[in-house]
């Protein structure tokens, strides 16, 4: 055979080849298949599926040492699952008469909150000695399940408006019941819990340190410059501290506003004309805090002003900053100590381990596009570990977690990912294409690398449990799969 015809053959199965291969990266991600199947165990199973119906948020398993929990949530009325004389009718504990209860409220802006929804119940369950998953309570509506850290008091945050309130729109919070017992009886906590961070119960979402401190988190205030009244001498950090597991609560205080105005982005990028409004003048918003121990502790703010690019064609423009205050507790009473500035940085997730490690989700570039990073409690620097795991890896691609989907064990990390691939425009020349996919990810050496899990990456994940480093998850959700079974990972 002719050399210059075998270089032709060759030439053509090598593009073939790559093309076979290309294909074969896209189908495997969009149809999920492959991924590790580390210590598969069985946690439990449910009667009805229906009980492990998952959705975007507050639905899941939530291990303690004094019990393992289940929500699910379904567009159906309680009686549809005929529970048991039993089970705990929540909606009759805060109204006497269920029939009373106000619809489920669905996520978004707080005018929502207002508005009738499609009936929704969120299903309580407990898994007993036997492995299956005993329904305890059911509520209308949203809810989410808190736990201490020791287990023994069980919160949970609901979307049930106060019967006092439940047909006006006075601001006041949903309803919070709280379990001492394991779940066998509930208590209205009448005066809220953390009622200033937020109005809507299930938005928040409080950190322990240790088995009786927590912190929530709202929207720090702003002090009004242009206002003729004297400038107040504190102003609320958003943060709030309780030492006695939310009984009581009080704000942390600081000398000025932690938020900077959008004056102050446009004063970094001045060659930036074209500025977004949609997020307000404080730009989006996210707040952390973080307790080190009894006498430390830090609260970061950032924020993050969008502008379309000078030369009016790229991509939009992302300016960061993060205003870092520490804390200091005096007389059992924390106070802002001092506070720093940084430009260029954005956290959007922060979470440490009982070893006293602390990732973190940040952005230090101008394209809102987050990174894993290591922070240094001592010197308070970021240490950048790894981009995001992309399951179209290593065609070129860009990943974002799906929500809030990342947690942090002793030993390992667990994301889930959305990725989007832009086919070349030589092979999609007709337009700009966009392919999306979901995974599950786990990284053992702290995010510098990461292995793909064999779980759906929509709704695939039930839970977390960070002391063993254990991942749950159950065959695809409730509707398209009758497996009852919950499984888990170990990922150690």
């Amino acid at each position: 055979m002719p050399r210059s015809k075998l270089l032709s053959r060759l030439f053509v199965a090598l593009l073939a080849g790559a093309a076979l291969w290309y294909m074969w990266m896209i189908t495997s991600a969009k149809l999920e298949w492959g991924g590790d199947s580390p210590d598969q165990q069985q946690l439990g199973a449910v009667k009805d599926t229906r009980l492990r119906a998952m959705t975007q948020y507050c639905t899941g398993v939530t291990v303690t040492p004094q019990g393992t929990w289940l929500v699910g949530r379904l567009e159906e009325e309680a009686q549809t699952l005929e529970p048991s004389a039993d089970v705990v009718d929540l909606d009759a504990v805060v109204y006497g008469n269920p029939a009373e209860a106000e619809e489920p409220q669905e996520p978004g802006t707080f005018a929502r909150l207002f508005s009738r929804a499609e009936k929704e119940t969120s299903f309580i369950s407990r898994l007993d000695a036997q492995g299956q998953f005993q329904l305890v309570a059911h509520v209308s509506g949203a809810a989410c399940l808190v736990t201490s850290p020791d287990g023994t008091s069980v919160f949970l945050l609901t979307g049930l408006r106060r019967p006092e309130t439940a047909n006006t729109h006075e601001p006041d919070q949903t309803v919070i019941l709280r379990s001492d017992d394991q779940g066998r009886r509930w208590t209205w906590l009448t005066k809220g819990w953390f009622p200033e961070a937020d109005s809507l119960a299930w938005n928040l979402v409080p950190y322990f340190h240790g088995s009786n401190e927590v912190w929530a988190v709202g929207t720090p205030d702003v002090a009004d410059e242009d206002s003729d009244e004297e400038k107040p001498t504190a102003v609320s950090t958003g943060v709030f501290y309780s030492a006695d597991r939310g009984a009581n609560s009080s704000p942390i205080m600081a000398p000025e506003s932690l938020l900077v105005s959008a004056e102050y982005a446009r004063g970094k990028r001045p060659d930036i004309t074209d500025w977004g409004t949609n997020a307000g003048e404080q730009g989006e918003t996210q707040t952390h805090v973080l307790q080190l121990d009894a006498q430390t502790a830090f609260i970061w703010v950032s924020q993050r002003f969008w502008g379309g690019h000078p030369d009016g064609v790229s991509h939009s423009i992302a300016v960061n900053v993060t205003t870092r205050a520490r804390l200091q507790a005096k007389a059992g009473q924390w106070q802002v100590v001092d506070r720093q500035r940084d430009d260029n940085l954005f956290v959007s997730k922060l979470l440490r381990n009982d070893a006293g490690r602390v990732i973190g989700l940040i952005d230090q570039g101008e394209r809102g596009q987050d990174v894993v990073a290591e922070l240094d409690t001592a010197a308070l620097t970021w240490t950048p570990l790894s981009d995001l795991p992309s399951v179209f890896a290593p065609l070129a691609s860009d990943s974002q977690v799906r929500g809030s989907n990342f947690w942090m064990g002793q030993n390992t990390l667990l994301i889930n990912t959305t990725s989007n691939h832009h086919p070349p425009r030589w092979l999609y020349w007709w337009s700009d294409a966009n392919i999306s996919a979901d995974a599950v990810f786990y990284s053992k050496d702290w995010g510098r690398s990461w292995q793909r899990l064999a779980i759906g990456g929509y709704l695939g994940v039930l839970g977390f449990q960070p002391a063993q480093d254990r991942v749950f998850w159950a065959n695809g959700n409730w509707y398209d799969n009758h497996d009852g079974r919950i499984y888990s990972h170990g990922l150690r």
